[in-house]
């Protein structure tokens, strides 16, 4: 009876890993679904960061364009391009560009890569739909993500979708260190039409440019 319950503890993990709020998953899949069929993406967004040790608050404007795998982001005097291999991080003030491969690390997604906002969930996260909520005017689905590596630096991914339409209106992540960090779209559209250059960052045509290639 001992090996049998100790067996039950050992695989509980497991099977709360497949139990998911049904409501929650066909919000998220509705949500994953709509990005992913327009053929780019032009988001402009509010980035906001909320410090709860010395109650202070940061923010800033930027943008950012998706088309499939491929993305630019421009956020804090950084320029980031993913052209499906190669991420460039350009700091046009210092005149640098550092070239890598990017990683899955989304501890860092707000500030990396946001676009990985639209397909997150379907991993290494458990879901919960909170309910009917209305912010900045929108009426919006609310839905908790929670990590199972207890190890990552946040607690909680917090998104608010819009009702019926399943557009993006805000994320927070809340970290636990007591930072938290909070995308909201002030323009979504996704009727843009962006070419594969958009995303391509051309070293030769940057004078004087300090190349950081981390990918040797």
């Amino acid at each position: 009876m001992k090996t049998f319950l100790a067996i039950l503890l050992f695989m509980a993990p497991m099977f709360q890993k497949n139990v998911q709020d049904p409501e929650a998953m066909q919000i998220l899949e509705s949500f994953s679904k709509k990005a992913r069929n327009a053929e780019s993406l032009k988001i402009n967004f509010t980035f906001i960061t909320e410090n709860h040790q010395n109650n202070t608050t940061q923010q800033t404007k930027g943008e950012l364009w998706m088309k499939g795998d491929k993305y630019k982001l421009v956020l804090d005097k950084t320029i980031t391009y993913y052209d499906g291999k190669n991420l460039y991080t350009y700091m046009p003030q210092a005149k640098e560009v550092t070239i890598s491969k990017p990683t899955d690390k989304d501890d860092d997604l707000f500030l990396k890569n946001p676009s990985k906002i639209f397909t997150l969930y379907q991993q290494n996260f458990k879901f919960r739909y909170l309910g009917q909520t209305t912010y900045n005017r929108y009426s919006c689905y609310e839905v908790d993500l929670y990590p199972f590596d207890i190890n990552k630096k946040y607690s909680i991914i917090k998104l608010l979708i819009q009702e019926d339409e399943y557009r993006l209106v805000a994320a927070k992540m809340i970290m636990k260190s007591g930072i938290h960090y909070i995308f909201y779209v002030d323009k979504f559209d996704n009727s843009a039409r962006l070419s594969d250059n958009e995303f391509s960052f051309d070293v030769k045509s940057y004078k004087d440019i300090e190349v950081v290639d981390l990918r040797k």
